[in-house]
């Protein structure tokens, strides 16, 4: 596991956003100079790069917790992050039957669902079909917010509360009957993060013990105000997990101070804090992803002192 030294560094100049980086190596591909020294054709690593956004691989952990609280012993948190419903290539029907077939008790999604305002007549074609049994949730992305005024960024999130889904933007909401806080702090990528207002509600009222703060944002750039107050478990996404990666170099794309480290998807425990990155369902920049599949994380608590356990399957 992994522990971060503190706060963050400043940037380099010479840092590349994921976005940008996309954007040339598009062109990059598009004159095949990439495949000059691979075994490959330039029309097979397009077809297998395109292959590679209709995939969608599970990733399923279980986490124990000695003081997880009996109500949440055995339940099921299924996380999807970026879906960019613009370039989607995956279909709502596939995606519904293969969130609805992990039975969720708690859905969360962590920004980015859309990638331009036209996205808005696909919301309720991918989002109202997908169930949980103790609700719906999700925080902002830095897309999101991009492509609307004030008056239609209010309407998203009618259209978001209109499919079952509730917006947390810098709020909290408790789950009484499993004693869970859903904590969202919005979007660190366009400032609009608040961890002291997300946090503002949750005070100990419980006298059978405290609640398991399951906390949402969509990048881990807001990791060091968490840290402040404690979670049990930070789930985001933002990175793709680079996107596109080429053999032997490691991404330098994910504009987040974890991703000039090197931590850009998976799970991971820093400042104390077990975090989750991750890869997202859909693309920004170009429609293509290489090497790096899109995913759902499900995550099964448990009581106990157990290691994470963790299986990959498609």
């Amino acid at each position: 596991m992994d522990k971060s030294p503190g706060k963050s560094p400043g940037k380099s100049a010479k840092t590349i956003t994921r976005r940008s980086f996309l954007q040339g190596l598009g062109g990059l591909l598009a004159s095949h100079w990439v495949l000059s020294g691979t075994l490959v054709g330039g029309t097979g690593i397009f077809v297998w790069a395109e292959h590679s956004t209709r995939i969608l691989k599970k990733e399923f952990w279980d986490l124990s917790y000695p003081g997880l609280p009996s109500a949440l012993d055995g339940k099921r948190i299924v996380h999807l992050s970026d879906l960019h419903l613009e370039h989607l290539s995956i279909s709502s029907a596939y995606l519904q039957s293969q969130v609805n077939a992990q039975d969720p008790d708690l859905l969360v999604l962590t920004g980015d669902l859309i990638s331009d305002r036209s996205d808005l007549d696909k919301v309720a074609q991918y989002l109202q079909p997908l169930k949980a049994k103790f609700g719906k949730y999700m925080v902002m992305g830095n897309n999101d917010y991009s492509h609307f005024s004030r008056a239609l960024f209010n309407r998203y999130l009618e259209l978001l509360q209109g499919v079952g889904w509730v917006p947390l933007i810098n709020d909290a909401e408790h789950l009484k009957n499993l004693k869970l806080w859903i904590i969202g702090v919005d979007d660190p990528a366009t400032a609009h993060d608040n961890t002291d207002l997300a946090y503002a509600k949750l005070v100990n009222t419980d006298s059978a013990g405290p609640s398991f703060r399951l906390v949402l944002s969509h990048s881990t750039d807001s990791l060091d105000d968490i840290a402040k107050y404690g979670a049990e478990l930070f789930l985001t996404g933002h990175t793709h997990g680079g996107q596109i990666r080429l053999p032997g170099l490691r991404p330098q794309i994910t504009n987040t101070y974890l991703g000039d480290k090197g931590i850009y998807e998976g799970y991971h425990v820093i400042r104390d804090i077990p975090l989750y990155i991750n890869r997202g369902i859909g693309e920004s920049g170009i429609p293509l992803r290489f090497n790096v599949t899109p995913e759902i994380a499900i995550f099964t608590l448990h009581r106990g002192q157990a290691e994470p356990v963790h299986v990959t399957r498609e």
